[in-house]
């Protein structure tokens, strides 16, 4: 076996490891609120000591962070899937597929509440955040601008972005509601939201 393979080979095995972290990490977020979630936890889950997370991580911060970042990138994959179809993507689509989203992926919808609440984040940190954001931001102007929505339409999608995500802040956890009737609601207030911008275009 060649020089240039052992490295190659233990960059994947270094990549893999990193992937079952990630997978754990993102389980248990699922399964608790994320800020309850330990590294100890974790690392009983992939079946490696405390010590290896940290040989990948400075903190549960940086691993909110990617876990974070696979989340954000699979929705905007998602987006991205239904804008390419030949119809593209309308603004109400746009708003199912969102909400929908944050609904399945609860972890996510808190995680990205916790950063945009003022989760403490390092100046690298949000160096990585930022790019991310931007792309989602990007692909919901490219839906509302196909909506034929005029002038500033980088203003009307944060506009849209901050409408979905405050029904998820008013009704995601809302008290004696079953997940059933919260994902039902926060679906048809989506759909609303999305024809009500369709209006303006």
């Amino acid at each position: 076996m060649s020089r240039e393979t052992l490295p190659a080979l233990r960059e994947k095995e270094r990549e893999a490891r990193r992937e079952l972290i990630l997978s754990a990490a993102r389980k248990l977020f699922a399964e608790k609120d994320f800020r309850s979630v330990t590294v100890r936890e974790i690392a009983r889950a992939v079946g490696v000591s405390p010590g290896t997370i940290y040989r990948y991580y400075e903190g549960l911060d940086d691993l909110f962070l990617d876990v974070f970042f696979a989340g954000a990138l699979e929705l905007i994959d998602v987006v991205e899937a239904e804008r390419g179809r030949g119809e593209g993507c309308s603004l109400e689509r746009f708003c199912e597929i969102y909400v929908g989203y944050l609904n399945e992926n609860m972890s996510f919808y808190q995680m990205m509440g916790h950063f945009m609440l003022g989760g403490r984040l390092s100046a690298e940190a949000t160096d990585r955040l930022n790019p991310i954001m931007r792309k989602l931001m990007d692909g919901i102007e490219g839906i509302v601008r196909e909506a034929g929505l005029q002038g500033e339409t980088r203003l009307a999608a944060h506009a849209l972005f901050s409408a979905l995500n405050g029904v998820m802040i008013s009704y995601a956890r809302y008290p004696g509601r079953s997940m059933k009737e919260i994902r039902r609601h926060t679906l048809r207030l989506a759909t609303v939201i999305g024809a009500f911008f369709g209006q303006a275009g």
